[in-house]
């Protein structure tokens, strides 16, 4: 049969899925809105204002793709990509650590210090419940920054049923182009009385893909993941004890100049929450956790060595301890949430340059930098977030937030056998040093009305203020070229939001417009010093639209999106770099019963508005078609198959990286076509 699910519509847009069912979960910080529900077939539908809810199995990507490539399917975001896998994900325009992205109640940093392994390409979309994708600053308990958006990975505790106590979740997938293979799975049992154990594993294997016009990208690598765990769920509680671990290895990049031979993620994680009866206090939820990110990146183990050229490594390490503290409160007509959370991320990594078994053995006498020199960023934030029923047609959201920021350089006064120490090249750059740790002391907060005009149409407005702090890069990086600013000034952005939200039976619109004005944005500046990368602060704006609409009748679907982010360094008069153009997405699908089956066409406008000393140039615009399919075989199974980029198109996407390794090319290019089947199936 069809699977149908009513979703109520939210205020920011819908999910563009290729073959994807509906998938919807109430975001626990977003109130639902009371409209009536609209019956949807097999799409994916925003979840509250400025937040879209998704299963994994619902983005309806290709196999074996990187997680930031998967959430381009959610109108609004958007990733660049540097190889086939460690895209960086991009949200309003803003990226790296203005975003927050969120595993099961826990941070992963990457160790590449030139963003090889971004947290989205570590992070267990497999092991997920639920992705939630908040756009701009939603809700000030996500941890400090998160200016440009949050994604969250829930995770929910099993529904155990005694009569069945073994029950799981398989996919495999199949592509065409790069020949990836995606296998993974997700198991459980039912051990009794309220205790479970979950296993759950994933193999991704990829071959360098070709673009539209037949030419070959390096973009292989080979990715593992698996993970366990111990819980218990009753009479209130529910308390779980993760254990994780991913591997990937030999991946290529085009873009960089270096490849990754291996990176290395392990991570253990404590989570769960208690019921409570204490008056207006109604639960309390914790995490702690761990993660450690090994990295390592050369020049000569997975490309040729060019003549002339010395052999050079990058070992780097990523360790982050955190948790969090939060307490739920219930006052009448007012919900609450009162908490205190905490991040240490320590980076370390050392250039290493020489014949390739010395610098292999991290012979001291062959260290050329201290890229990251044992660099610590520690963050203790204390925030209270409210949601208030002003009437039956009104709610009130408001928060505040304060983060206490410590930041030190245990090595920045150390000299490098070959190479200068870190405080000389700040000192040249700057005129200062590291030897003294920073302090911060930042406080954010934000205010949003709802209101419902009728009983189909919702308006909203919002005001916040969000900072972030400089991070490893930005604040240390030390070699020759490129050089961190241990005195730049934390982010502050001031942020407002307005739209709407229109269901009338048969169709729906969502609309939101937003500006953004920053006070010591942290530039990357690569135009002041000639020939050196430096950081500084300087004052910009963003601002955009996002538009979405949809209409159903009679198994028929058409639904669409349009996002445009404008960007302005207006201490400079330029535009900012990485801003992506005007894009969007337009799907019409057809099922009835056991099928399904719809085109996409994926387009982006030109961009011309540049940081010519960042971006690789302006790009083309590009209109790209994708058809897809599925059909369940049974209640317990759905195969999906399609056809991505069907005319063969050669572009690239706006924000990828410059093309290091075929000088032919300007960026690296998306693939070209590519023929997917996919199976899920459950027991």
């Amino acid at each position: 049969m069809t699977l149908q699910k009513h979703a109520c519509l939210g205020t920011t847009v819908l999910l563009l899925s290729s073959t994807s069912n509906l998938a919807l979960a109430q975001d626990g910080n977003t109130t639902a809105i009371a409209l009536d529900p609209i019956l949807v077939e097999n799409e994916v539908i925003a979840d509250g204002p400025m937040s879209t809810a998704v299963e994994p199995a619902d983005l309806g990507t290709a196999p074996a793709q990187d997680g930031a490539e998967a959430l381009r399917s959610v109108p609004g975001v958007t990733s660049g990509r540097m190889g086939g896998h460690g895209l960086e994900l991009v949200i309003r325009g803003q990226q790296q650590n203005q975003l927050n992205v969120i595993d099961a109640g826990s941070f992963t940093y990457g160790a590449c210090p030139n963003r090889m392994d971004p947290p989205t390409a570590m992070a267990s979309f497999n092991r997920a419940d639920r992705i939630i994708v908040e756009k701009g600053y939603a809700s000030v308990t996500h941890g400090p920054g998160g200016s440009g958006g949050t994604v969250i990975l829930e995770r929910d505790a099993p529904t155990l049923d005694p009569e069945s106590p073994f029950s799981g979740e398989f996919s495999t997938g199949l592509s065409s182009n790069g020949g990836n293979l995606d296998l993974g799975g997700r198991f459980t049992v039912d051990l009794g009385r309220g205790f479970y154990m979950q296993a759950a594993g994933e193999l991704k294997s990829a071959d360098n893909y070709k673009d539209g016009s037949g030419q070959t990208v390096r973009s292989s690598f080979d990715q593992k993941s698996a993970g366990v765990t111990l819980g218990y769920v009753g009479q209130g509680v529910d308390l779980a004890f993760d254990a994780e671990y991913d591997v990937a290895e030999d991946l290529l990049y085009p873009g960089a100049g270096m490849d990754s031979p291996f990176d290395e993620t392990i991570t253990y994680r404590l989570r769960g929450g208690v019921d409570v009866d204490a008056g207006a206090l109604t639960r309390i939820e914790g995490t702690l956790y761990h993660t450690a990110v090994d990295h390592v990146m050369d020049n000569y183990s997975l490309r040729p060595l060019p003549p002339g050229i010395t052999p050079m490594r990058t070992p780097s390490t990523s360790d982050t301890l955190g948790g969090k503290l939060e307490a739920h409160l219930s006052f009448g007509a007012t919900e609450a949430k009162l908490g205190l959370d905490y991040q240490a991320n320590t980076r370390d990594a050392t250039v290493f340059r020489g014949p390739i078994p010395n610098i292999e053995a991290e012979n001291p006498a062959n260290s050329l930098f201290f890229i990251w020199p044992d660099v610590t960023i520690a963050q203790t934030g204390l925030y209270f977030e409210a949601e208030t029923e002003m009437s039956e047609a009104t709610r009130l959201k408001y928060g505040l937030r304060y983060d206490y920021v410590r930041a030190d350089a245990d090595k920045a006064a150390v000299t490098p056998a070959l190479g200068a120490a870190p405080n000389t090249l700040y000192n040249a750059q700057y005129g200062t040093n590291f030897n003294a740790a920073r302090e911060e002391h930042n406080f954010g907060g934000l205010l949003r009305l709802e209101h419902e005009l009728t009983t189909d149409t919702l308006l909203f407005a919002g005001l916040s203020r969000s900072v972030r702090t400089a991070d490893a890069t930005e604040r240390a990086i030390a070699r020759m070229g490129w050089v961190g600013n241990p005195d730049i000034d934390p982010e502050k952005h001031h942020q407002l939001d307005i739209g709407m939200q229109m269901n009338r039976g048969a169709w729906y619109l969502n609309a939101n417009a937003y500006v953004d004005y920053v006070d010591d944005y942290i530039l990357r500046d690569q135009f002041t010093v000639a020939g050196t990368t430096t950081y500084r602060n300087v004052s910009a704006q963003l601002a955009g639209v996002e538009i979405a609409a949809g209409w159903e009748r009679d198994g028929w679907e058409i639904w669409g999106d349009a996002t445009y982010t404008y960007g302005e360094n207006t201490t400079d008069d330029r535009a900012l770099a990485q801003i992506p153009p005007l894009q969007g997405q337009i799907s019409m699908a057809y099922g009835q019963d056991l099928w399904r089956a719809g085109a996409r066409v994926n387009w982006a406008t030109e961009q011309d508005r540049i940081d010519p000393s960042r971006d690789p140039g302006t790009t083309s615009g590009f209109a790209t078609l994708d058809l897809f399919g599925s059909y369940e075989l049974s209640e317990y199974a759905t195969l999906r198959a399609g056809v991505n980029n069907v005319t063969d198109e050669t572009y690239a996407n706006h924000l990828s990286r410059t093309n290091l390794f075929d000088p032919a090319l300007t960026q690296v290019n998306e693939p070209g076509r590519t023929i997917y089947v996919s199976l899920d199936a459950r027991f």
